[in-house]
């Protein structure tokens, strides 16, 4: 992985094992012997890299400004995430996107707040379950700017106000990414302090960063077997490492692993390839939208394992729940679009 020069490295044939070993559980999640062989594989990854060197931290790239076709080569063909810094700057949503203008154009209208298993803090969730909650505009709003713990993911906002759309450059994705297929946008908003815990998924995206500062922790999925996610049948990962090392009690081997670091300023994009682990916690009132889209060459290099599962063994949602929602979104019911929304969860 060029992202990570002399990256510290679990052997092929280890990582083969634990990958193996996570799809059967997928499909057989009540194995005992199967749960068993996968957690000796995921020792047998820790203890080979905790024979090594620490692992380092890096600075995601930034540049001020690339071309489509370097893009193209140098980082989506491979895999590399990138910070354009200021790259919607003179977009329309730069002047037109705030809390103030927002609570004056939308304060009036009711949103759904939707939170899903793993990506959520934990007391955001009830029972376990998904929650959704109905809440004034204004209210979420104010409790945003004041502090409070509410935070919108991944929601389809856009869609139930679709002129917000008029102030993207949406020729930038077609460049940028060589196509525009099967391309969505969710809208994110958190207090300062909010968070998202790692996870990752299938399809890469870039992330307009309108207000606010993000910091975002980015680990390969190279490392699956530290990361020990649940086979839950998402269509999304999840991990409750704590990539600032605070449970390596929990996830030995954690403290070997690289990572890399994203700092988000007002707008700024990122690019995040598929696949890529993250967890993002905001560090002032932030107002961003993620905007993925389909690169199949990511999707199978990337994690090709972990393709195979979401495609053949994913059950909520499964593939074809997803391709609906792709193709034919705008006409769900608007209840339906939140709660489909929120179990793609592809940021």
């Amino acid at each position: 992985m060029e992202a990570f020069p002399g990256m510290n490295r679990i052997p092929a044939g280890e990582r083969a094992a634990f990958n193996l070993l996570f799809l059967l559980e997928h499909y057989f999640p009540k194995s005992r012997r199967i749960q068993h062989m996968r957690e000796s594989a995921r020792r047998r990854a820790v203890a080979h890299l905790q024979r090594g060197p620490k692992g380092k931290l890096i600075e995601v790239q930034r540049v001020k400004d690339i071309s489509a076709s370097d893009f193209r080569k140098s980082f989506l063909s491979k895999g590399i995430p990138l910070i354009i810094e200021n790259g919607s700057a003179n977009w329309p949503l730069a002047s037109r996107w705030s809390f103030e203008k927002f609570h004056q154009r939308y304060g009036h209208e009711t949103i759904k707040l939707v939170q899903r298993k793993g990506v959520a803090a934990d007391d955001e969730i009830i029972e376990g379950k998904e929650f959704s909650e109905e809440i004034q505009f204004g209210a979420f709003l104010d409790q945003v700017t004041n502090g409070g713990t509410k935070y919108m993911r991944f929601s389809p906002l856009l869609e139930k106000f679709p002129e917000l759309l008029d102030d993207f450059d949406h020729d930038f994705f077609k460049r940028m990414a060589g196509n525009s297929w099967g391309l969505t946008y969710q809208l994110f908003m958190g207090a300062t302090g909010t968070f998202t815990p790692m996870h990752n998924a299938m399809t890469s995206f870039f992330f307009v960063n309108v207000c606010g500062i993000k910091r975002w922790a980015l680990i390969p999925n190279h490392y699956l077997p530290i990361l020990n996610p649940s086979a839950d049948g998402f269509g999304y990962n999840h991990s409750k490492a704590q990539a600032d090392l605070s449970n390596v009690t929990d996830f030995p081997g954690l403290e070997c692993i690289d990572r890399m670091e994203a700092v988000m300023q007002p707008g700024d994009i990122l690019f995040l390839p598929s696949w890529m682990w993250h967890s993002v916690r905001n560090e002032a009132p932030t107002i961003g939208v993620r905007c993925g889209f389909i690169y199949p060459k990511g999707m199978a290099t990337e994690a090709t394992t972990l393709s195979f599962i979401r495609l053949f063994a994913a059950r909520n949602p499964s593939t074809l729940e997803a391709l609906y929602y792709v193709l034919f979104k705008r006409n769900l019911p608007e209840r339906d679009k939140w709660l489909l929304t929120a179990k793609l969860i592809r940021r």
